[in-house]
This record gives C-alpha cells, sequence and structure tokens, in this order.
C-alpha cells in the first residue's frame, strides 16, 4: 500500500488480523511510470462481476450481491431532460436476492454499496436518500451533476443520513456514509423557497470531499448543507456557491477543512453543537463568515488559516464575559488574512447586538475571546503563535485533499483479487497476507495503484503472537523504522477478527520526502460491534479482564511523519448488527512518538483504557479537532480501575495513574488525552466527552450510569514533562472535573464553565 509517484489507492476494503505475525504494509522503491492522460476514470474500468469484484462475505449464501453499482445500469440517463430520481435511488438501496429488493433498514457492515455515477447532468424531482455503509462516488475527471427540477418538491436534494437504520433516524449511529466528487446544483428551484442540497446528520466514519454545491444568487431559501444532527469529525474540500446559507450546523463537534464559500448571505451559521473548527476556508463576497448566535451551548469555535474576501464580519458572536453560569462563544481567530477589496472597512468581530468586538485590519496572528489559563476571561486579546515551519505550507498549516488519481489509466491499477500468480480472496476466512504482500511489493516497484475491492482480507501467519499482551507487534505496518517513501492509503478500515491482547493493529514508521507522501483519508480503526468479527459476540462480560481486545489502535513512531485525516478510532460500546452492548478493553488508542511532522486533521478515538491520545515526546504535531468518548464500563461501578485490566508500560509512555487513590474510580477513567514532553505541538478544538460510567450489559444505557447532569471523571486530559511551545487553544470537556491535570494550576470545570453541560471550556491554554 506504499510507493513513490503511484500512491496506493486504496478503496472500499477492510484488513484484519487473525494471529499473524507478519507485518502487511513495507516501504517499497521510489519509482514508477510517467502517467497518460485518463479519458475515463479507472474505477469503473474495474472488474466489478468476475472473480475479481468487491465481494460481501458475511451474508450467509448469497454469493451474487453487487457490491458495485453504475446509475447508467440502473436506468439513468443524465442527460438533464430524462429524470433520473428513480434509477439513482435504485442503485443506491439493490438487494436483489433479499425478500425487499432494497438496502431499506440495512445493518452497518454486512450490506455494503459503492455507487458509482459517470459525468452527465442528472435530473431529479424528488429526494434521494442515502443507506448505510453506502460511497456515492462521481468521476472526478467530469463531475455529475444532481440537479434538481424547477418543480422539485422534498426538502433535500440528497438526504444523506439514513433515516431507516435499525436504530431510527439517529445521527450519532449513522456510520459508513460517504458522498465523493459531485456537484449538485439547486438554481432551478425559486430561489425563495426552503430548500437543501445536502441534508447531512451523519456520525463518525462518515466523508464528504470534492463536493462542489450550486445555488442561486440573493436567496432567501436555499441551504447547502444542512447538518441538523450527529456526530461526524470532518466536512472537506467543499466548494459552496449563492444560496442564503453555505452551511448550517448542528452537529455535535465537526472540523470544516478548505471550504469555499462565495456570494453566500452567510456562509456557516452555527445553529447548535458543542465545537468546531473552521480551517482553511475562503469566505467571499459573503454577508457575514460565521453567525453562532443561534448555538447557545456552543463552548468554542476555532476559525484557522482562513481567508475573508470583500465580505461583512467574520464572525458573529454573543459576549458572554458578564454571565454569572457558562460562558458559551469562546472564539479563537489565528491567521486570518483580511482582505477587503470594497472600501466598507468592516469589522472582524461583532457581538449579536453588533458592536464590534475586534476592528477592521488586513491580518491576524492570534485573537482570543473567553477563558485564558489559569482562569482568566479575556474579552478579546491579541497573541503570538510561532509555528514550526515544518508544519507548514504557504504559512498555513499543511493540508491535503483526498487523492482521486484520476489521470491514472487502467493498466496503472492493479486489482489485488486479479494479479496472475497471487489469490486473493477477501472472504472474510482465507489467509491473505502473503499474497497482498507480494501483490503490493510488485505493484509498488512498477509504480501501479493498489486497488483493493470490497472485501474482508484476513491477515494471519504462524504462530500466535497477537495473543501476548507482552510482546505487541504490529498487525498493519507501514514502513520499517527510519524508511522513506511514499503510503497514501484511503477508504479504508482496520480492525481484529478476535481478543488479540499483542495487536497494535496499525503502526507507521515511514516519513516521505515531502508532507503527505505518507497519508491516510477517510480510515478507520475499530475493535468489535461489526459482523466480521468475533468480539461482537464475545465480549459481554461485565469483568474487562475477559477482553484484552487489542493492545493498541495506532502507534505513530519516532521516525514516521503522516498526514491523517478524518481517522475514527472505536472501540465498540454497542453492536452495530442489533446486538448488545460490549464491554470490550482495548488497551490504547493513538500513540504518537513522532518529530518530523505530524498532522491529524479531524480525527477521533472512543472507549480505550489508557488513554484516548497519547503524545509522548511527540514534536512538530498539529491536530485540528480531537474527538474523544471515555470508555462507558469505566468509572463508578466498574470491576476495573485504569490502567486495569491493563499494565502501564514506561516504555510506551503509558500513564500509570499513580496520580489517583486506589480505589478512586473517577479518577481511574482513560484519559482523553495524554501530553507528556515534546515540542512543537499545535492543538486546535478539543472535544473530550464522558457519557456514562460502570456500564454492563443489563445496565446500559441505564439512568443510574448517566453522566447527562453530573461529574462522573476527575480528570478528563493531562499535560507533565514540561512540554516546549505547546500551544492548546478550544478546550472542550464535559462531566469531568479537573479539565487538565498539569500539576501547575489543574484548570477544573468550575472555574471555567460551559459548553455541553456539565461542561468546561477554555479558549487558551498555553503553558509554555
Amino acid at each position: 500500500m506504499g510507493l513513490d509517484k503511484a500512491p496506493a489507492m486504496i478503496v472500499d476494503p477492510k484488513l484484519f488480523d487473525r494471529d499473524s505475525q507478519q507485518p502487511l504494509i513495507d516501504a517499497f522503491p521510489e519509482s514508477g511510470p510517467g502517467l497518460d492522460a485518463a479519458t475515463s476514470y479507472w474505477l469503473d474500468q474495474q472488474d466489478h462481476t468476475g472473480s475479481a469484484r468487491g465481494y460481501a462475505p458475511f451474508l450467509g449464501s448469497d454469493f451474487t450481491y453487487p457490491v458495485y453499482r453504475n446509475v447508467k445500469k440502473y436506468g439513468a440517463v443524465g442527460d438533464g431532460f430524462a429524470d433520473d430520481t428513480a434509477a439513482i435511488q435504485k442503485a443506491i438501496n439493490d438487494d436483489p436476492n433479499s425478500q425487499t429488493h432494497n438496502r431499506y433498514n440495512n445493518e452497518v457492515s454486512t450490506r455494503p454499496a459503492l455507487v458509482f455515477i459517470p459525468g452527465g447532468t442528472y435530473k431529479i424531482t424528488n429526494q434521494l436518500d442515502m443507506r448505510l455503509n453506502t460511497i456515492l462516488v462521481g468521476d472526478p475527471n467530469d463531475r455529475p451533476v444532481i440537479q434538481a427540477a424547477s418543480q422539485f418538491q422534498a426538502e433535500s436534494l440528497i438526504h444523506g443520513d439514513d433515516y431507516a437504520t435499525p436504530r431510527g433516524a439517529m445521527g450519532t449511529t449513522n456510520f459508513f456514509i460517504a458522498i465523493k466528487n459531485i456537484v449538485m446544483d439547486t438554481t432551478k428551484i425559486d430561489k425563495d423557497k426552503a430548500v437543501v442540497a445536502l441534508n447531512w446528520g451523519v456520525a463518525q466514519a462518515c466523508h464528504l470531499t470534492n463536493i462542489k454545491i450550486q445555488m442561486p444568487s440573493n436567496s432567501k431559501g436555499h441551504v447547502g448543507i444542512d447538518i441538523n444532527q450527529g456526530s461526524t469529525i470532518a466536512v472537506t474540500d467543499i466548494s459552496i456557491e449563492g444560496g442564503a446559507i453555505g452551511i448550517k450546523n448542528h452537529n455535535q463537534q465537526v472540523l470544516f477543512k478548505n471550504i469555499s464559500f462565495k456570494a453566500c448571505t452567510t456562509a456557516l451559521l452555527q445553529a447548535g453543537g458543542f465545537t468546531a473548527v473552521l480551517q482553511g476556508a475562503t469566505v467571499d463576497t459573503c454577508g457575514i463568515g460565521v453567525d453562532i448566535t443561534p448555538a447557545r451551548s456552543l463552548g468554542s469555535l476555532v476559525i484557522l488559516d482562513c481567508t475573508s474576501i470583500s465580505s461583512g464580519p467574520m464572525v458573529k458572536f454573543r459576549d458572554s464575559s458578564h454571565d454569572g453560569g457558562d460562558r458559551n462563544h469562546q472564539i479563537v481567530i489565528e491567521n486570518l488574512e483580511n482582505l477587503d477589496t470594497t472600501g466598507t472597512n468592516n469589522p472582524v468581530a461583532i457581538g449579536d447586538d453588533g458592536s464590534v468586538k475586534l476592528s477592521n485590519r488586513k491580518s491576524v496572528d492570534t485573537w482570543i475571546w473567553g477563558n485564558e489559563d489559569p482562569g482568566v476571561y479575556q474579552a478579546g486579546k491579541t497573541l503570538t503563535t510561532k509555528r514550526s515551519p515544518g508544519l507548514l505550507s504557504n504559512g498555513k498549516f499543511f493540508t491535503m485533499r483526498q487523492p482521486t488519481y484520476q489521470k491514472y489509466t487502467k493498466d496503472q491499477v492493479a486489482n489485488v483479487k486479479a494479479v496472475e500468480g497471487h489469490t486473493v480472496e477477501g472472504d472474510g476466512k482465507t489467509d491473505d497476507a502473503p499474497s497482498l504482500n507480494a501483490i503490493l511489493a510488485k505493484n509498488a516497484a512498477e509504480g501501479k495503484l493498489s486497488f483493493f475491492p470490497y472485501g474482508v482480507y484476513i491477515v494471519k501467519s504462524i504462530g500466535s503472537v497477537f495473543g501476548d499482551k507482552n510482546k505487541p507487534t504490529p498487525v498493519v505496518m507501514v514502513g520499517k523504522p527510519g524508511e522513506t517513501g511514499v503510503a497514501q492509503i484511503q477508504d479504508m478500515r482496520f480492525t481484529v477478527a478476535d481478543i488479540t491482547p499483542g495487536a497494535i493493529i496499525l503502526q507507521v514508521n515511514m516519513a516521505g520526502s515531502q508532507p503527505g507522501d505518507v497519508g491516510f483519508w477517510n480510515t478507520q480503526v475499530t475493535v468489535g460491534g461489526t459482523a466480521d468479527s468475533n468480539i461482537n459476540v464475545a465480549c459481554g462480560n461485565p469483568n474487562t479482564a475477559t477482553c484484552l481486545a487489542a493492545f493498541a489502535m495506532v502507534h505513530l513512531s519516532s521516525s514516521s511523519s503522516a498526514y491523517i485525516e478524518n481517522m475514527w478510532g472505536w472501540t465498540a460500546d454497542h453492536s452495530l448488527e442489533r446486538g448488545k452492548s460490549q464491554n470490550i478493553a482495548t488497551g490504547r488508542g493513538i500513540l504518537v512518538e513522532a518529530t518530523k511532522g505530524t498532522w491529524l486533521t479531524g480525527t477521533g478515538f472512543e472507549h480505550n483504557t489508557l488513554y484516548e491520545y497519547n503524545l509522548h515526546q511527540a514534536q512538530n504535531v498539529f491536530a485540528g479537532l480531537q474527538q474523544t468518548e471515555t470508555a462507558y464500563w469505566q468509572g463508578d461501578g466498574s470491576q476495573q480501575n485504569a490502567p486495569d485490566p491493563w499494565i502501564a508500560l514506561a516504555k510506551y509512555g503509558d500513564p500509570d495513574y499513580s496520580w489517583c487513590g486506589k480505589g478512586v474510580q473517577a479518577c481511574r477513567m482513560g484519559l482523553a488525552q495524554n501530553i507528556d514532553g515534546g515540542s512543537n505541538l499545535y492543538l486546535y478544538g478539543a472535544a473530550f466527552w464522558t457519557f456514562f460510567h460502570g456500564e454492563t450489559q443489563s445496565r446500559y444505557n441505564s439512568p443510574e450510569t448517566w453522566c447527562q447532569n453530573k461529574i462522573c471523571i476527575t480528570n478528563q486530559a493531562r499535560v507533565t514533562g514540561n512540554p516546549k511551545n505547546l500551544y492548546w487553544y478550544g478546550i472542550n470537556t464535559k462531566s469531568a472535573d479537573v479539565m487538565v491535570l498539569d500539576g501547575r494550576g489543574n484548570p477544573a470545570r468550575y472555574n471555567h464553565p460551559g459548553g455541553w453541560n456539565p461542561g468546561g471550556v477554555i479558549a487558551a491554554y498555553l503553558p509554555s
């Protein structure tokens, strides 16, 4: 999965381990063929009907289920005149061998669909409804246009969250949904009629990228994207033109990356939610940039590396400086470029009463409105953030759009199931590791993309090394320590098939010659909860010592340098396949020991034992939105107290919880983030949530385990080892007493109230 000049393209697979001791991914030669201009997208040219097709192996005896669907095979025309609504919806829904012939009420991980839309204009007269575990992808060489007809009557062109899920219309359970390389057009609808191009109330493991939305100018009713519920963590690389509102957001937490707003009355309306980061946005000729006044519970907003061009105020918020209780609407603006070509001299920030909070200026280094540690509320303070040059590109933190490799031709892409001499099944039972390693090395040497059709690719080998928690070993290893190369991985899910206490699921050792050479986009790491893992049914015991499922999710070693965008690491708290709650003890979330440059752009890790994030002697790290949830089984009522049922190992920088009393269960809950030493750490937008304590299958979501209105965890995060140049902006916690245990002031929720009740908010934490 790694090579130079022709980075690996990984689409729709899942890799997981069963007793393997061999690394799957290695460093490869930096060579490959030159690129020819592609006349059509290579994805559609793959074998989608023969033995190399995508295969869903957990449907019993159904071997003909179609994973890949081209909408034109279902009758779509794409000429701008024919009504293509029914044909596209049929392509999304199709399940020919089920009783209903429909993926309606679909489970999460068993009936996937990759729906391809060739170039063209597809007229629709009614709403298109997405389904769980579905990717809707257009041809990036000729992005298809989904155009609403003038007589369009529905609420939205595309309803992104699946209202027919087994759990009902809950945004927080709408997983594995994606839309890529699509244009949505509402310009034929009356500009003052209420309509939404995309309703996107989804959860983690969902993504939007390379989307364009066209709406009429001077509209009073059109909305580009309405995120009216859910818990998604990243919305990236979208262009929105016209309309009354570009994006309306009510999501719990989200990173908006590289969004272009042009001629919107309001670019971003924050209607709810608790924290948001707007990174790399361009606001061009809009009435206002970000209006957060309706979102009374919004703890903090970070505006980072953005540009305003001939627009009104960049942000409008409510001044909470005089509030006696929660102090919400805390603002951080860093590296703002304000290009006013109209001469209107609009202020940068205003209050909800129109008062000027930050006057017009050409640029802003760093400006905060809110709590500055230790407990001082700053009603507008200018600061300087000294950035590490190695993390920057053109003066901004480096970002990279998810590659499409659209110029590659069919012969420059190798389907791993169609390589002569190397059999790969992806059937959830065959050991594919030897063949995959040989194929990846061959493709790297020849400079080809490695395409994985949908499947469950087992990795197992000699011995039972993954069963030994005292000898942790990577299941998937990207490069050997010290190696340089290119490894770009996307649309994958890494997991474990069974209880494997010695498994480091994903380890990255490789660095590239430039940022983004080693990169992950929309790649997930899960433990339990899905049909393809025995953990889904094996871990119901309330004593989690019986389910040491994996040693760690992700390890970025000291020699690595990686760009990671929209990664969700989830240890299951419940089954996605209508099962019961699960008590799983995964040891660690993501361990970052990298020093050469790490970019965590919209990530989340949940329900691990010792920590979710651990920056251990790490250097040169950027993190834009970090989302966490404490393990539901920890805390008061649990049979295990952290670090139990694991052993804290100094070799891996583990926190040992020695600062807690032996029996103080609220103190012995996994840290959302542990920062131990290091330097040049730039963190923006923490969403650290604790929802439950002491859960078991018999007490799943029962009132005695709720943290909704009480403090459940003593320490949410920890800073130790005197890190240098730590800049941490926009910290939000829920149900925690001490927000950051640092041995200095230990800033607590009591002195920084706000956000998700009972919550705390710190706009700026600057210990060094």
